[in-house]
């Protein structure tokens, strides 16, 4: 389905807030995965704060590294199809357009990967190779993230970047070990933060007879199968030796995930596409905070 401009009497105070809503909610991609494997490897006895830490700013850093590279593609120089750019009119990366130039956004993306990669470079130094592979292969994903995603390949990279990748990552730098269990562990976060990708990457096309209805290429049987994926994975994890059975927690979202594909199946407005843009995105967070504190409990009571 072809998308189509929004219309500027569309774009008001009623898209704007949601949208504003999305732009910082989508650094949860990075912080959730840290907060989850910090979690997890704490539980299994292994606590080093300042890496965690430490660790957490290299993904969030990468993360704005990948989307400044991304608004610089998709709006000044080889492909500016991304329907992204269009049903989120007016979303820019942090600080763009304010304290910084929208054009200058692939310095900032340089900038920001270099950053991650003073900080791969330190836990090469601490740990090892395997840990400076895990970041060259994240460095390499922001970098190459646009051609990939116009290839349709968008999902794919952010279930594996923001899931096994991630929480690999961070529980490497924490165990020195790769281990099974956050991989188990990455599969309910890679599945939702997946959802939020499906969700935030719709084209549309406005009714003919109307100026506020609009028609998304989204199928809502998309997001319930992927939300099922989040929970049965979740499931099954906590019904291994693997994971806490206390990370059932993260069940606790299911009714918020039924109110979404609801509000997937009754959209009428962008605005209202939007905020069930937003309800993905919660319920990824509390889902991963309350997988976090699953695991917490183990040690605490």
């Amino acid at each position: 389905m072809q998308s189509s401009q929004i219309p500027p009497a569309m774009i008001s105070e009623e898209r704007t807030r949601p949208i504003r809503f999305i732009k910082i909610l989508l650094f949860s991609a990075s912080i959730i995965p840290t907060l989850v494997a910090g979690a997890l490897a704490f539980a299994d006895g292994y606590s080093n704060l300042a890496w965690l830490i430490l660790a957490g700013i290299g993904l969030f850093i990468g993360q704005a590294g990948g989307d400044y590279l991304y608004y610089y593609f998709t709006h000044f120089h080889t492909d500016t199809r991304d329907a992204h750019t269009k049903i989120f009119a007016g979303w820019k990366p942090l600080f763009a357009g304010s304290w910084l130039k929208n054009e200058h956004t692939l310095q900032a993306g340089i900038v920001c990967l270099m950053i991650a990669l003073v900080i791969g470079v330190y836990f090469y130094l601490q740990l090892g190779a395997a840990v400076l592979i895990l970041a060259l292969a994240g460095g390499l994903i922001a970098i190459f993230f646009t051609p990939l995603m116009m290839r349709g390949f968008k999902e794919p990279v952010v279930f594996l970047t923001f899931g096994p990748l991630s929480m690999l990552g961070v529980d490497y730098v924490l165990t020195q070990q790769f281990r099974l269990e956050p991989l188990i562990a990455s599969l309910p976060i890679g599945f939702l933060v997946t959802l939020v990708a499906y969700l935030k990457g719709a084209h549309f096309r406005i009714k003919e007879d109307s100026d506020s209805s609009i028609i998304l290429n989204l199928k809502p049987n998309t997001a319930v199968v992927l939300l099922a994926l989040a929970y049965l994975t979740l499931i099954a994890g906590a019904s291994s030796k693997y994971l806490e059975p206390a990370v059932l927690l993260g069940l606790l979202t299911l009714p918020f995930a039924v109110i979404l594909v609801k509000k997937l199946k009754t959209y009428k407005k962008i605005s209202d596409y939007l905020w069930a843009t937003v309800y993905a995105l919660l319920v990824f967070i509390i889902t991963g905070l309350l997988m976090a504190a699953g695991f917490l409990n183990s040690v605490y009571w």
